[in-house]
């Protein structure tokens, strides 16, 4: 009897993480632990493509902490056309742009070997900053977050803004407090 309720309630542990605001776990491969949010904010761009998923981006702060040493992270990933060339994406929060860190493609930037965040849609273009705690909380105190990028393709250079509505999802709040 002790073993079964011992293994539901290991069972429900695991099914915690994408639902809870913010979630610290370890990194099975590096062994760094991470603190990040359930699920990243997702960013919404009107758009006239037949394709739903070039509609939706997504933002999530993370730190790292390995052996006492915690960095802070910002992730944002964005459904580009594959055959563009992006530049580097800008944030503005609350029609303020904020400076973000050092830029890198690949979740090594933050010392991992993949993204804390688990996304729906493979195809999308990932974006690591390394930032500070003055950018989170202004994350955390937004009211409106906007996030634009230009690609450059054969056909020209077309700029895309992606949107999200901070005010409707305090996680961001409580990452930032936590």
């Amino acid at each position: 009897m002790t073993l079964l309720v011992a293994t539901t309630l290991l069972a429900a542990c695991a099914a915690l993480p994408n639902d809870a605001p913010v979630v610290e776990q370890i990194d099975q491969e590096t062994g760094v632990t991470i603190a990040r949010l359930g699920r990243p904010v997702e960013l919404y761009h009107e758009t006239t493509r037949r394709e739903k998923f070039s509609r939706f981006g997504f933002l999530g702060p993370f730190e790292t902490n390995q052996m006492g040493k915690r960095e802070m992270f910002l992730m944002i990933a964005l459904p580009l056309d594959e055959e563009s060339e992006p530049g580097t994406p800008t944030l503005q929060v609350d029609g303020s742009v904020v400076a973000l860190g050092e830029v890198g493609r690949g979740a090594d930037l933050a010392g991992l070997k993949k993204s804390p965040y688990q996304l729906s849609t493979p195809w999308i273009a990932m974006f690591y900053f390394r930032t500070d705690n003055d950018t989170i909380t202004k994350l955390g105190r937004a009211g409106q977050i906007t996030v634009r990028i230009a690609e450059t393709s054969p056909g020209g250079t077309v700029e895309t803004e992606f949107r999200a509505e901070a005010t409707e999802d305090a996680r961001l709040q409580k990452f930032a407090t936590r």
